[in-house]
């Protein structure tokens, strides 16, 4: 998990415990179930992001050596 996962993460429990403090209520189960799928979509595009850049810089590095060997007599 990265700083960004903790972060995400101890904000939601912060706002579910501020939620919680008044009593349960069921609109709060709704805002947290909403929080908790924001949370989700926020990591599945930070590993989208990541995965990305790990493909394109793949694809570079190739690229350059492709270059580099083509440029051989």
């Amino acid at each position: 998990m990265d700083v960004k996962d903790t972060l995400r993460d101890a904000k939601t429990n912060t706002k579910e415990a501020i939620r919680e403090s008044d009593g349960h209520q069921l609109s709060d189960d709704i805002a947290n179930a909403g929080d908790r799928v924001r949370d989700g979509l926020g990591k599945f595009g930070d590993k989208a992001r990541d995965e990305v850049d790990r493909v394109h810089g793949k694809a570079h590095a190739e690229a350059e050596r492709t270059e580099r060997n083509s440029d051989r007599p």
